[in-house]
């Protein structure tokens, strides 16, 4: 073990020693409707109507409550329900996309993902109070669209990976008196981490993951498909407040040279020995009983990163990376971070409805532009949630991604093309235009129309494609869920 791996399995062995010590006190706890009955949140498991659309749903929409408030005292006594306590989940997303126009090439492929989950309340399962355990697992196949046809950098579908059978999220759960409840194991960051509501509907990875700490971040950073170790806390300061800290091993794949999922080809790497990515957010949701598919929240958040980052133009002289004379060894600095800012924001709801209206979303994350090829990263959009009052639970909406390349990697380029070495610059961003309509057909079907419009895909950077700048792309595609569960 290095010494910079040192501090997150300490940590790792502190949470276990809460854990352990936590669940042994519930179990010796009063368990009348008087003690732990009421310290017990009915909401952990609330997924917003548009969940299904991102990989590890399931596990990243949890509510931020560690405890109940006064209401939701009296609907767990009235709510009661004696059952198992485990859920199985078995879920198929596939997908078949057209290229139109622009891009690498016209064209059409197919895309698939199947997602298994374990999830167990283990005070129902085993009488652990105020526990919870989750696994996943993921058979990802097909060949998506952005690496076959487009060749852009935000990927147009959230489910596009290499093709293998992977281990995902793997964590237990504590919730403990004073209303704080700790997570660890292993998931994706953006499971808990970045999040917007409303975001959930679209289908481009930018809307899951940002696309700035993917451009950014060793192997892009815990992402699906790649999730990695990590400590969560969380501490819900009253009804409306929360606040959150996390820390990931930074790069989940294991080191060498080509594609990082092929790395970690089944997600079992389980790294501990690598730099810290830690997290920081803070959330106010100022209405507890909105439905998750038509919510507020405001977030402030940040991430840091401890490993040493290569300056994009610099070399470790001061000079020219493009240079013919440069060593090509770039100027190193000590870590790297952004800071981010989160809204959903309901603008009108239908009369007498609580999950029918319009509602908006933008989220902002910026960094360093020294060291990281993208520095700014803005989403947005607007969500209409049951267009049609006789399908109260389609969802249609139209949002955009920004992906802003940094002024060091722009300059870079153009020094580039200065000495000969290139024909042409980086563009100054890559934007995804997408609009979606989410059609719930019955319980276990939905359908999800979906097109996109890419602006300067892959901003003009050399790609699979060759370094030409691809032009702008039209892509139009067809998701068909098909989920199945069981309790």
């Amino acid at each position: 073990m290095t010494a910079r791996g040192r501090h997150l399995e300490a940590g790792l062995v502190i949470l276990l020693i809460l854990v352990s010590s936590g669940g042994a006190w519930a179990q010796d706890a009063n368990g009348t409707a008087g003690g732990a009955a009421r310290e017990r949140s009915t909401d952990e498991t609330t997924k917003p109507l548009a969940s299904d659309s991102q990989p590890g749903a399931g596990s990243k929409t949890k509510s931020d409550k560690s405890g109940p408030s006064p209401k939701e005292e009296k609907k767990t006594d009235d709510a009661a329900q004696p059952d198992s306590g485990i859920k199985l989940t078995l879920q198929e997303q596939s997908e078949v996309w057209a290229n139109l126009v622009g891009g690498g090439k016209r064209g059409t492929s197919y895309n698939g993902l199947t997602t298994g989950v374990l999830d167990v309340d283990l005070e129902k399962a085993v009488g652990w109070q105020r526990a919870r355990f989750y696994v996943s697992a993921f058979d990802i196949h097909g060949h998506g669209p952005s690496r076959s046809l487009v060749g852009n950098n935000q990927l147009i579908s959230n489910i596009e990976a290499t093709p293998s059978v992977k281990l995902y999220d793997l964590w237990l759960e504590q919730r403990l008196p004073g209303r704080l409840s700790i997570r660890f194991g292993q998931e994706g960051a953006n499971d808990e981490m970045m999040t917007t509501a409303h975001g959930a509907l679209y289908l481009n990875s930018s809307f899951g993951f940002p696309g700035l700490p993917d451009a950014d971040l060793p192997s892009g950073g815990p992402n699906y498909p790649l999730a990695t170790p990590f400590v969560r806390v969380r501490w819900r300061a009253s009804d409306q407040w929360s606040l959150t800290g996390a820390v990931f091993n930074g790069d989940p794949a294991p080191r060498g040279v080509g594609d990082p999922q092929i790395r970690d080809r089944n997600g079992t790497a389980f790294r501990l020995n690598d730099h810290a990515l830690a997290f920081g957010e803070m959330r106010y949701a100022p209405d507890l009983d909105a439905p998750d598919a038509l919510q507020t929240n405001y977030k402030l958040g940040a991430w840091y990163y401890t490993a040493r980052f290569p300056d994009r133009r610099l070399d470790i002289a001061g000079g020219l990376l493009a240079s013919p004379t440069s060593s090509g060894m770039a100027k190193q600095h000590s870590g790297d971070f952004a800071i981010y800012g989160i809204v959903d924001e309901v603008l009108w709801r239908r009369e007498g409805t609580k999950d029918q209206g319009i509602g908006v979303f933008l989220q902002v994350q910026a960094g360093p532009s020294d060291r990281n090829l993208a520095d700014l990263f803005i989403e947005g959009g607007l969500n209409w949630c049951a267009p049609f009052p006789e399908r109260p639970k389609d969802i249609a909406g139209i949002g955009f991604a920004y992906l802003g390349i940094s002024p060091a990697a722009r300059r870079f380029s153009r020094d580039l093309v200065a000495f000969g070495r290139a024909a042409s610059g980086y563009a100054s961003n890559e934007t995804i235009i997408e609009a979606s309509y989410r059609a719930v057909i019955t319980d276990w079907l939905t359908l999800q129309p979906d097109a996109h419009l890419v602006l300067n895909p892959n901003a003009g950077m050399p790609g699979p494609f060759g370094s030409t700048p691809l032009p702008n792309a039209f892509i139009i595609g067809l998701r068909v869920i098909i989920k199945f569960e069981s309790s």
